[in-house]
């Protein structure tokens, strides 16, 4: 085996160590194609797809996780294959822990791309995936973990661009990533390291990076994943500690968890003004934790708002977020619809008519749980779903089922609501020019 395979084995083994039950996640210049509010919702001046009359409006996104491609050819196949099957959106991941899939001007070329962090490829992903994509009438959506800075048990390589890990610990010390109940800040380990978001240079420097990306790319959305603390008991940083302290000296009322969820509102709120700045219409969703406020007897994993301070509902119903992805794909909830169902109804009911896609496992052995799963979401009155992930369809050759089943009439997605006037006001002036211009050329004939 070759040192770079044997180094991309390691760490995807790290990567599956840390998406499993046992972890966190369940204890450069622009590409050819338009922003998104350029045209009608659901049309790109390269796509070869038209919306028809009576065309259904359904999210329908397929995670493609960074291990699931290696070169240009596997991403047109990706392309190729998700269209036949009349998804809609690819959430395609380009950031996993502060490295790159694409052009960075601020961090590291992943070394799952070449076995050397910093290496340049010789191929942009970002750029191919956006092309194939639009090529093929779909939408591409670039997905982005939030606070994992690095994973392993060793320090990343120096690396131009330099690596955050070196960067933040010779200006801040270990300030700058979370802390435990016991007061110590996260080692390196098969885990992610977990940046802490009450440190001002950390939600500055992602943000960093989505403006950096808004402005080198045409995408049609952001992607935000793993904007949470890392467990219940982080973060007891010094810096935390201090500041809730302070907060609390005038508003009593905010509480260690509530101070939390500030700081990572504020990096959403970061990331949605960055968007309206740079690129107006681009659609910000989110994969959030399964459970927002747990109410069950059943559930035994934490719930998004207090055990990892993350406030999706109140994201989506203050506009912060265009759509939430809650990830319900836990074991618990894979083997039991009801547990989906009644998850997916508590959030639709939450959100109060804003977007909901629930996030669906593509792990079934029968594609007709899949089906299942689909026809709950439609009937909660959700406006769509995500499915996890590539790797999983693709195995089970799920394409055709897709495409004769849940999915058999094509469908576009609706743009986001916040953006809606803007693109119909757009519009109305575009034809008010086009009324005008034809009025100058009669007169010119006459």
């Amino acid at each position: 085996m070759s040192k770079t395979n044997q180094h991309q084995d390691d760490e995807y083994a790290r990567w599956q160590a840390v998406g499993s039950e046992a972890s966190y996640l369940q204890a450069g210049e622009p590409t050819r194609g338009p922003s998104r509010v350029s045209f009608p919702p659901g049309i790109h001046s390269n796509s070869s797809t038209e919306v028809q009359p009576g065309q259904p409006e359904e999210f329908r996104g397929l995670w493609v996780t960074r291990w699931d491609y290696s070169t240009a050819d596997d991403i047109r196949r990706m392309a190729d294959q998700a269209s036949n099957a009349n998804f809609n959106v690819l959430l395609f991941q380009v950031r996993g822990n502060a490295d790159a899939y694409y052009n960075s001007a601020l961090e590291p070329w992943a070394a799952r791309l070449t076995g050397t962090l910093g290496a340049d490829p010789g191929w942009d992903p970002l750029a191919v995936a956006i092309e194939e994509a639009h090529d093929r009438g779909l939408e591409l959506h670039a997905w982005l973990n939030g606070y994992p800075a690095w994973l392993g048990e060793t320090p990343p390589p120096e690396a131009d661009p330099e690596p955050i890990y070196h960067r933040f610990n010779r200006l801040y010390g270990d300030n700058w990533v979370m802390w435990n109940r016991d007061q110590e800040p996260m080692p390196l380990s098969k885990d992610y390291l977990w940046a802490n978001p009450a440190h001002w240079a950390v939600n500055e420097h992602i943000i960093a990076v989505c403006r950096d990306l808004l402005t080198r790319y045409y995408l049609d959305g952001i992607h935000l994943d793993h904007a949470r603390y890392a467990s219940w008991e982080y973060s007891q940083d010094p810096l935390t500690l201090d500041r809730v302290a302070q907060n609390r000296s005038v508003d009593p009322g905010i509480d260690h968890k509530e101070f939390q969820r500030q700081q990572i509102n504020g990096l959403v709120a970061g990331i949605h003004d960055a968007i309206d700045d740079l690129k107006p219409g681009l659609l910000l969703s989110a994969a959030v934790w399964p459970v927002y406020q747990d109410t069950w007897d059943w559930w035994q994993k934490g719930d998004g708002f207090d055990g990892f301070c993350q406030d999706s509902i109140g994201w989506l119903n203050q506009w912060l977020v265009d759509a939430i992805c809650p990830m319900l794909y836990l074991t618990s909830i894979t083997q039991d619809d009801d547990q989906f169902e009644t998850l997916v109804r508590d959030f639709v009911a939450r959100a109060n008519d804003n977007p909901v896609f629930p996030g669906i496992t593509a792990t079934y052995s029968d594609f007709d749980r899949i089906a299942k799963r689909i026809d709950i979401v439609r009937q909660a009155g959700a406006r769509g779903q995500a499915l996890f992930a590539y790797e999983h369809v693709d195995k089970r050759k799920y394409w055709d089922a897709f495409r004769k089943g849940p999915f058999a009439t094509p469908a576009v997605v609706l743009p986001p609501y916040r953006t809606r006037k803007y693109v119909s006001g757009r519009l109305r002036i575009e034809g008010l020019v086009e009324e005008i211009q034809e009025k100058e050329t009669a007169l010119m004939k006459n």
